[in-house]
């Protein structure tokens, strides 16, 4: 049979392998109602084997999980009789199947094998998360404040935080701008961009994504002239800070249509959503605000990661490593409308660059940089991002910066691209296409000690803003730099 060979993988369940020989009982069949098998796979070990068994013990895909290929189980089975080398191979199957969703309903003991005396039973799995429905604040985090609750009447619209007329501290907001609270605060402030939060960090299940917002919001970077564009974004804009969207720590599926109903509140009210994560399970939500708010018009996805984010084996359907498959696997998207910038490290084997293949996303690859240059690769997926002639999302997670420039990364990979590039990739897209969203995720507070990461987290966010401003003031600049910027000449 055909074998796949597969990345290896941890090996963190091989202790499971030992208690796993306990296990026994996977059908079998008599040798006369066997199929005939390829005779390569059949052995004076293996001649016990089911077709089943045989299948198994040549699909690496399910052997790595045991630190194993078909050629090492191959070494271990010749080393034992025909029962004992059925045993092992069952006890393996048998592992791997209760690695998966166990219905309530099918829940059972597994049949002994000859040769073992008390088999472990298959877990039993709720088909559901077991909430109290008759919690009194079942939804509390989500109900929203009436403005009738208002101690203070005012007028809808955006309102500073500042005591003081030219106060730069106090209480801090993202790029210092003032507050809107409610989808009347941003029409009535005819509010452009507003940066909002998304302190959500399950769906990585590690690091310290959640506690971005707070930080990026006391960082400065994020406001001000920039020399690249030759412009203020916040002079040609009206910019707000729209708070922290809640998020529920129960589980990412229960944030979905929170999330997504907050964020196309901002775009109904005509108001460009900056998303500061967070992980990039939150990635679904902000795509789907966007692409179902422009129903009638192609969007297109940039996307700057070290991962590609189709895993499809995840115990939550929504964590961050399977937000691309979600949305392609949703129709969200389309694969042709998604390109892939900085994809880099372990996750990105030859199954994952061929499912990207299959679902016609356009990667670019580190690998690609090193061969091209980057300026090659920017210009390719600029290119491809402008051929939509639609709206741009850019979701950019800051595992594509390599971790020698930016300490406090969710899940860094080393051999990224610098700030430098991110800032300058980042400005053109957003001037030289009409964006409709932009998020900022996987900024991990508690690792940026010197505070690097933050400061180019906002200044990436604010190239994006640059290139809306040059966009929306008619600057078409070559490569959109303010010619002084570049000499004294």
């Amino acid at each position: 049979m055909k074998r796949l060979h597969i990345e290896r993988k941890s090996n963190i369940l091989c202790v499971a392998v030992g208690a796993a020989l306990m296990l026994s009982g996977c059908a079998s069949t008599t040798k006369a109602e066997r199929t005939p098998m390829p005779e390569v796979a059949i052995s004076a070990n293996t001649q016990l084997l089911t077709d089943q068994e045989l299948a198994f013990i040549n699909a690496s895909d399910e052997l790595v999980l045991y630190n194993l290929t078909p050629e090492k189980l191959a070494v271990k089975l010749a080393e034992k009789s025909p029962q004992e080398a059925k045993q092992l191979v069952q006890a393996l199957m048998q592992t791997s199947a209760q690695r998966r969703y166990q219905a309530n309903h099918t829940a059972s003991k597994a049949t002994p094998a000859e040769g073992i005396e008390e088999p472990l039973a298959y877990l039993a799995d709720s088909d559901i998360i077991p909430l109290n429905p008759a919690a009194g604040g079942y939804n509390r985090q989500r109900v929203l404040q009436p403005a009738l609750f208002d101690r203070y009447k005012r007028e809808p619209g955006p309102f500073s935080l500042k005591r003081y007329l030219n106060e730069e501290g106090g209480i801090p907001t993202f790029a210092n701008a003032p507050v809107a609270i409610r989808k009347a605060d941003l029409v009535a402030g005819a509010v452009d961009v507003a940066f909002v939060g998304v302190p959500l960090a399950l769906g990585s299940g590690w690091r310290d994504d959640k506690h971005a917002p707070t930080l990026l919001r006391g960082m400065y970077g994020l406001s001000g002239y920039s020399v690249e564009g030759g412009i203020d974004p916040t002079l040609v804009m009206q910019v707000a800070d729209y708070g922290n969207i809640a998020v529920d720590n129960m589980s990412p599926e229960l944030n979905i249509e929170h999330i997504t109903q907050q964020l196309t509140d901002m775009l109904e009210a005509g108001t460009i959503p900056f998303i500061v994560g967070g992980d990039h399970s939150i990635m679904f939500s902000s795509v789907s605000a966007v692409a179902g708010h422009f129903s009638d018009t192609p969007v297109s996805v940039l996307h700057l990661d070290a991962h590609y984010r189709g895993e499809r084996d995840k115990d939550h359907f929504y964590s961050d490593e399977q937000s691309v498959a979600n949305l392609l696997e949703a129709s969200v998207i389309e694969g042709e409308n998604l390109i892939q910038v900085g994809l880099r490290g372990a996750s990105q084997n030859k199954s994952a660059l061929m499912w990207l293949r299959e679902n016609s996303v356009k990667y670019h690859t580190m690998a690609q940089v090193e061969r091209d240059s980057w300026p090659v690769v920017m210009e390719q997926a600029l290119t491809e991002l402008s051929a939509s002639a639609g709206k741009t999302f850019v979701s950019f997670d800051m595992s594509v910066v390599d971790p020698a420039f930016v300490s406090g990364s969710g899940q860094p990979v080393a051999g990224g691209i610098s700030v430098r590039q991110a800032m300058t990739l980042v400005r053109r897209a957003c001037a030289e296409t009409e964006v409709a969203g932009f998020e900022m995720l996987g900024v991990a507070p508690f690792l940026d000690l010197s505070y690097n990461t933050a400061l180019s987290a906002n200044q990436i966010m604010h190239a994006c803003l640059t290139g809306i401003a040059m966009r929306k003031s008619g600057m078409d600049n070559a490569n959109y730099i303010d010619p002084m910027a570049l000499s004294h000449q």
